[in-house]
């Protein structure tokens, strides 16, 4: 049997590392608990290797509905000494840094004002505005903090 990646026909005996990219992209979207079983195999036994870093690449430039954020935080947890993120990491997401505080997503929907939703929408998104993150991370019961760094030079500033 031959898996079918959009136009290619890709040999189920192929390994994940020789995935190519495009391929590899389509698994993560579109793969079944099955054909990810090799893929989580490949990541587990090398955390900190090439496979790793493309699927976390894909991640990044491809969001995925749902996927993404779980192959990220699972390569995340892989790659802690203990198989647990570290309290100070900085978080991958902002899904992450809500599960860090224990807030569900309806209680940010509530203090911002928005629908659970959007909450999620607003999480998948790869770019927003200063003013929306301000806020979400206000319901966070947090405040957002800039700065500006030059070497090691750091100079905090508030834009309001």
């Amino acid at each position: 049997m031959t898996l079918v990646h959009r136009h290619l026909d890709i040999p189920p005996s192929t390994p994940p590392e020789q995935l190519p990219l495009d391929a590899l992209d389509d698994l993560l979207e579109r793969g079944t608990f099955d054909e990810w079983r090799p893929l989580a195999a490949a990541i587990r036994r090398d955390p900190r290797g090439a496979l790793a870093d493309r699927v976390l690449r894909l991640c990044r430039v491809h969001p995925m509905y749902g996927t993404s954020r779980l192959w990220a935080a699972w390569i995340e947890r892989l790659r802690q000494p203990d198989g647990h993120p570290a309290t100070g990491a900085a978080p991958s997401s902002l899904a992450d840094l809500r599960h860090r505080r224990g807030v569900p997503q309806r209680t940010v929907a509530e203090a911002m004002g928005i629908s659970q939703s959007d909450v999620s929408k607003l999480e998948r998104r790869g770019d927003m505005r200063l003013s929306t993150l301000r806020r979400y991370v206000g319901a966070l019961g947090a405040e957002l903090r800039l700065e500006a760094g030059f070497g090691r030079d750091r100079v905090p500033f508030d834009e309001r």
